[in-house]
């Protein structure tokens, strides 16, 4: 099976989702990457905002929030690049093209400034590469982090259906460094 009908499929599965379905999984994955986050210190995070089914992230956001950590967002500029700017906590977001809420603020990080990186999957393979939407935004954003020194930790959170023993990472896509599904969590 081609990446293409790989994303394909996983496409069509995760829309076929309900809205309670939906909620609870979420729950339940945000309730393990809570627990993971346990002992974290703060810092800075690199959060997204839920569209399409993906999981939600709204109890990890409040949690970040009351620890006082500084959130950071992607932002998709002009030239299909992505940067991250900060969440200014009660500002308004805005919706980009794709009708995803971006932060407004002008404060940008670098993404070797993060402590961890929470990214949405469409699917994750049994190395750990990520597979988004087809647009490369996250691989290109991230593509600055090198593999072997100090670097944030990567979390991809899906359901467990995306995660996928079949190979289709690439040298240029995101390798995440564990999965969180709503039944395991996966290190790699």
């Amino acid at each position: 099976m081609t990446k293409n009908n790989i994303r394909k499929s996983l496409k069509q599965e995760l829309s076929l989702m309900s809205k309670s379905e939906v909620l609870e999984k979420s729950s339940t994955i945000q309730k393990s990457l809570l627990n993971y986050l346990s002992d974290y210190k703060g810092g800075n995070s690199l959060l997204y905002k839920q569209t399409n089914n993906e999981v939600s992230l709204d109890k990890v956001e409040s949690y970040l929030i009351d620890l006082k950590e500084n959130i950071f967002l992607p932002k998709v500029m002009p030239g299909n690049n992505l940067v991250f700017n900060k969440l200014d906590n009660g500002a308004a977001l805005i919706s980009n093209k794709y009708n995803i809420l971006e932060s407004t603020s002008e404060e940008l990080i670098n993404p070797l400034d993060l402590n961890f990186i929470i990214l949405p999957v469409l699917g994750i393979d049994h190395a750990g590469f990520r597979l988004g939407h087809g647009g490369g935004y996250y691989d290109r954003g991230l593509q600055t982090i090198p593999k072997n020194i100090k670097k944030p930790l990567i979390i991809g959170l899906g359901y467990d259906f995306q995660y996928v023993e079949k190979s289709f990472g690439e040298s240029h896509d995101t390798r995440v460094d564990l999965m969180i599904t709503e039944k395991n969590i996966i290190n790699f």
